[in-house]
């Protein structure tokens, strides 16, 4: 004879009548598997302190370097005010120091995340452009501090407007940073340092040559800063997408 369904489940329901559970052996039972539960589980660690400890066990030496040359700027700066530089000299001097501050800062992430560090990228928790991602915006933050000081201290000693100084220096800083971006990108790991060092050198002597262009640093010829600013700055975000793209397919990770 064939049992249907519901005399199957009455049977099982019956049985269980018959069996007595002891509850403080259950619940005993079931703090038992979640303790061993947590135990098993992976510890799991905030954006924060990864970023914290992939940067604490970076080489130290290019960061002072960075710091180093942020500082002999600055003093650099102000002792020309006492050598009886112009106005548009300073200004120069300025566009100068801002293209060499970008073209360094990049060329940081050469050094401490591509060479020899790119192997580990996606292994365990490092992560090569989630580094890059946050010294751009760590140097970014640190070098448009020193800009926005220069920009003040111009406006402040030479009574230029604070809105004109900016574009002055902020566009040489974008047009010096899509440069660097551009060589990052390149899959020439060994040369790198050397195309870094020439870009510096060429776009230097740029910023002098416009400098020295008469009517270049006038407030009629502001809007023509705006616009190259404006286009400098939505080139460096190509830039920086073009570059993060790279990177997501090996293409930039080459070590030497």
């Amino acid at each position: 004879m064939i049992m249907r369904d519901s005399e199957i489940k009455t049977l099982f329901a019956k049985a269980d009548e018959q069996v007595h559970v002891d509850e403080i052996r259950k619940q005993k039972t079931y703090y038992a598997i979640i303790e061993e539960m947590e135990k098993q589980r992976t510890p799991m660690m905030s954006t924060k302190n990864i970023l914290l400890h992939q940067f604490w066990y970076m080489d130290k030496l290019f960061f002072a370097v960075y710091g180093v040359l942020i500082c002999l700027g600055i003093i650099f700066i102000t002792a020309l005010q006492y050598t009886g530089l112009n106005q548009n000299g300073m200004i120069t001097v300025c566009m100068v120091g801002a293209g060499i501050l970008s073209i360094t800062s990049i060329s940081v992430i050469d050094k401490l995340f591509f060479g020899k560090m790119a192997e580990l990228g996606e292994s365990c928790y490092f992560n090569t452009k989630q580094c890059v991602a946050a010294w751009l915006v760590l140097s970014g933050m640190i070098n448009v501090m020193i800009l926005f000081l220069i920009a003040g201290y111009l406006n402040y000693h030479w009574s230029v407007g604070l809105l004109q100084v900016g574009l002055y220096i902020l566009t040489p800083y974008l047009v010096s940073s899509i440069t660097a971006l551009g060589i990052l990108s390149m899959e020439t790991r060994g040369k790198n340092s050397s195309l870094f060092g020439m870009s510096a050198i060429l776009l230097s002597i740029s910023y002098g040559v416009i400098g020295s262009i008469p009517r270049a640093l006038f407030v009629t010829t502001l809007w023509i800063w705006a616009v190259a600013f404006l286009v400098s700055g939505l080139l460096f975000v190509i830039q920086i997408k073009k570059l993060f793209s790279k990177m997501e397919k090996g293409e930039v990770l080459c070590t030497n």
